[in-house]
């Protein structure tokens, strides 16, 4: 593959991307116009008959890893992976 062609992939890809990310905007608009609608309703959820909404407060557990680190013990239990980047960045134009 030359240069040319993976050039124009990218090009493709950004313009793939930023669709994504217009459809991810309003889908976001959607979702909030849904949460909206649950709390004017003042319910945790909606069954249209087709679709149940939920929109519910729940508990969830995590470990506070600042106050690991404050007492010493974040690093004894952190451990390394090695994972795979992919990034497409601009090369500045020179002029």
């Amino acid at each position: 593959m030359d240069n040319t062609t993976i050039n124009t992939m990218i090009k493709e890809l950004r313009v793939l991307e930023m669709a994504a990310t217009d459809l991810n905007k309003q889908a976001d608009e959607i979702k909030s116009r849904l949460k909206a609608e649950l709390d004017e309703r003042r319910v945790d959820s909606i069954d249209t008959g087709k679709h149940k909404v939920f929109y519910t407060a729940y508990e969830k557990s995590s470990v506070d890893s600042a106050k690991l680190k404050k007492e010493g013990l974040y690093d004894k239990f952190l451990k390394t992976s090695t994972i795979l980047q992919f990034r497409i960045t601009d090369v500045k134009a020179t002029i």
